[in-house]
């Protein structure tokens, strides 16, 4: 089996995610606060991650960039709802038909679950914010119910990222 300096080569794919990661650790490590914003709004829960980590690195502090990835998540959720709010329900309507009135429903009855499961499923997390405004829920109420799932899920995010620092900084000791 082929190795590099004694392991084993890593894959394309995690080749990839490394660089990825390492990108993000250098964004981060040399424009701070400046870029975390943007990063946050594009791709917040995996940028959290990475901020945990640094903080526990001594890179950044906990609240301003507990801040930061709470503004880049709400105003992106806050752009969704408005597309939805304002978008062509008529073409929605074409594509999804019955569908509506389940959303309607659940985000009438069952806003807080609804919410909690929308944001945390990842790849389903727009749709659903976009269904938020499309049946005219209420934005006071919408961004009352994603406020404190997104307290949520970034501190969780984040205490995962700053448990890693720790790991990471313990296996360092035992690797020199």
């Amino acid at each position: 089996s082929k190795t590099v300096d004694g392991g084993p080569i890593p894959s394309a794919p995690a080749t990839c995610y490394y660089k990825a990661m390492e990108g993000l650790v250098l964004l981060l490590t040399n424009y701070g606060y400046f870029i975390l914003f943007p990063l946050a709004a594009f791709e917040g829960p995996i940028i959290s991650l990475v901020v945990g980590f640094l903080i526990y690195l001594g890179y950044l502090q906990f609240l301003p960039s507990y801040a930061i990835l709470i503004l880049g998540d709400l105003i992106p959720d806050t752009i969704y709802y408005y597309i939805g709010r304002f978008g062509s329900e008529r073409k929605f309507m074409e594509k999804y038909g019955p569908r509506l009135n389940i959303l309607k429903k659940l985000w009438l009855e069952h806003g807080k679950k609804t919410m909690f499961f929308s944001k945390l499923a990842y790849t389903l997390s727009t749709s659903f914010l976009i269904s938020a405004g499309l049946v005219k829920m209420p934005y006071k109420k919408f961004i009352s119910y994603a406020f404190p799932v997104t307290l949520f899920q970034y501190g969780v995010i984040m205490a995962i990222g700053y448990y890693l620092g720790n790991s990471y900084q313990l296996a360092v000791k035992y690797i020199d």
